[in-house]
């Protein structure tokens, strides 16, 4: 028996009196939790019903209906059809709400809004919140092995293509914002991802974060596409950035030297400045120096050499500069054009932190979150939007702190 008391405007307290009768063959704990779970699904469903029409009749008669619909006027209509939701319990069939309606511009038509009174997108029969739960369980592990922990622990009947669905339904609906806890470092990089019919380098994902204070990332931007794509870097870096320079009147950008990144940021505004990855140009010296023919040990010994020179030398930031100019001219008359070339380039933009007066930006942390993304990534080839999606959830939780696993507490 279901009792409902009204005892404020739009709320009603309801007491639930059932005699469940469960049959069980032995005590195993196993056993008579899984019964019980089983036991209670037509409870749910019944509870569900009154609820569900008990709120719609309260909106119907304070008028309150046509105002959440966007029409002028609402009338019942009867009907003997449900709707089916899968829920933790199991799945549930409810009575279908039909209306007839009269828009503004005088024009007829028959709603049902079912899933518009209990939340629960159009076209889907798993309410949003165990959507957005799917989804973090899809971004987190693979697919298969989400849609197995799901059935393990409810009696939820979750298909491998729910949960797809779950992950780009759940990606849509996260937005990538700065925080309030933001400063106006920020950092970009990009890494391949196995895409389909893009051969072996598959294609670029774009990342780009927010330093906070405390020295964590959070994730602004992030885009799908080919390598060395200005256009693609712009469309994800453009709005962020605009809006650290106009919160704190510039923005800095580390990246490791990625020219499409540079020029994407250097065409938004003359207050964006650039501050290579110190780490990443000592770390791509191994790769020119080897360009130049030269043997491994004699690499290691030059990297350590121009890294006293660039961090180490202790005077004037003239005088330091002016070594490592002599330096780069003696790597190149030396035959080591390649490294010498790369070097002096580099050099542009190694010393920003130093000549804007901003906290020191000596390696991006960006670089590292390349793992959290290849964890989940490198299971298989994926489609862009597909590869984005899982990417997009998994980051926003280690970075953003974006999860429904505080559900229960948001109800």
């Amino acid at each position: 028996m279901f009792t409902i008391h009204k005892y404020e405007k739009m709320s009603y307290q309801i007491i639930l009196r059932a005699n469940i009768t469960i049959e069980v063959e032995n005590c195993n704990f196993r056993t008579i939790t899984f019964l019980f779970l089983y036991a209670l699904k037509d409870l749910f469903q019944e509870y569900v019903s009154k609820v569900l029409l008990h709120y719609f009749e309260e909106k119907y008669e304070n008028m309150d209906l046509a105002k959440l619909l966007g029409v002028r006027i609402v009338k019942k209509k009867t009907t003997k059809r449900t709707t089916k939701f899968k829920t933790l319990f199991g799945s549930i069939l409810v009575p279908q709400i039909q209306v007839r309606v009269v828009d503004f511009e005088g024009k007829k038509r028959q709603m049902s809004i079912t899933r518009l009174l209990l939340g629960v997108s159009p076209m889907f029969q798993i309410p949003d919140f165990m959507k957005e739960i799917v989804a973090w369980i899809g971004s987190v592990s693979t697919f298969r092995v989400g849609h197995n922990i799901i059935g393990i622990l409810s009696n939820f009947k979750c298909s491998l293509m729910s949960v797809w669905n779950s992950v780009q339904w759940g990606a849509s609906r996260i937005k990538l914002e700065l925080s309030p806890e933001g400063t106006d470092e920020t950092q970009a990089d990009g890494t391949g991802i196995p895409t389909i019919k893009t051969g072996k380098r598959g294609s670029e994902l774009k990342k780009i974060f927010q330093i906070k204070r405390d020295g964590k990332l959070h994730l602004i931007g992030m885009s799908i596409g080919k390598y060395k794509s200005v256009s693609d870097w712009k469309s994800i870096v453009s709005e962020p950035l605009l809006a650290i320079i106009n919160q704190f009147g510039r923005v800095f950008v580390g990246t490791d030297g990625d020219k499409s990144i540079i020029e994407s940021v250097l065409s938004l505004s003359e207050k964006v400045k650039i501050q290579f990855d110190i780490w990443h140009v000592f770390h791509q010296m191994k790769y020119y120096l080897w360009a130049d023919g030269l043997a491994k040990d004699s690499r290691s010994k030059i990297i350590a050499h121009f890294y006293k020179k660039a961090m180490l030398l202790k005077c004037s930031a003239k005088k330091r500069d002016y070594f490592i100019r002599r330096y780069i001219s003696l790597l190149a008359s030396g035959g080591l054009s390649k490294t010498a070339t790369y070097l002096k380039s580099s050099m542009t933009y190694f010393y920003t932190h130093e000549k804007e007066g901003n906290s020191t930006l000596y390696t991006t942390k960006t670089e590292r979150s390349m793992r959290t993304t290849n964890q989940r990534i490198n299971v298989g080839v994926w489609s862009d939007s597909g590869a984005l999606n899982v990417a997009k959830i998994r980051d926003a939780y280690y970075y953003n702190g974006i999860s429904p696993l505080n559900w229960k507490n948001r109800a």
